[in-house]
């Protein structure tokens, strides 16, 4: 096999077996000792350009330009959002939940009933407002019968127990300002030139 490559790789005698040999679109290169290979020399014709009016061209630009200045022009379209879109099945009139009609018995049955429950109501708002006010009563006479016999057991009653209600409380939801801190304004490379 070498010495195939060998016997092709002198330079006169592929000229003797080809006589167009000596214009081939390929030479033989020498990598190794062992190995010749093939290097194209000559590439294909590439089209060639056609020439362009320079006026055709500004006009073609001017086009572009006029279209991009009508898209500009342009409001932006809104695009539909489908969860505002309602169905016209459910717009009909048909789907209106007709009257319903009531008797005159069931009518006066109904307001006999709401007169009945607002009067349960007020009874039950008079009975909350008696105890409240016999326990405020209550507790006036005692603080008075507790400041009689002493002055600092009563100063003792009247302090507020914070144990008695939890309350909870929790500082500003934002942070105060800083007033050196300087916010990011997120990775840019600043091509503003120094003078």
């Amino acid at each position: 096999m070498t010495s195939v490559f060998k016997l092709l790789g002198r330079p006169g005698f592929l000229s003797q077996v080809c006589p167009m040999a000596t214009r081939s679109f390929f030479t033989f290169t020498r990598t190794s000792p062992l190995v010749n290979t093939l290097v194209p020399t000559r590439a294909s014709h590439l089209r060639k350009k056609k020439r362009v009016d320079p006026r055709m061209e500004q006009a073609r630009e001017a086009r572009i330009k006029k279209r991009i200045k009508k898209l500009m022009k342009k409001d932006k379209e809104l695009v539909a959002i489908e969860d505002f879109f309602v169905m016209p099945s459910t717009m009909e009139a048909i789907r209106e939940r007709p009257a319903v009609r009531v008797s005159a018995e069931e009518q006066e049955s109904r307001a006999a009933l709401e007169k009945e429950w607002s009067r349960f109501r007020r009874q039950q708002h008079l009975a909350e407002e008696a105890a409240i006010s016999a326990m405020v009563t209550s507790q006036q006479r005692a603080l008075q019968e507790l400041r009689a016999e002493s002055e600092d057991l009563f100063q003792q009653a009247v302090q507020v127990d914070p144990l008695l209600i939890p309350y909870q409380r929790l500082g500003p939801t934002e942070t105060p300002p800083i007033p050196a801190y300087d916010p990011p304004d997120g990775k840019y490379v600043d091509l503003t030139p120094m003078n």
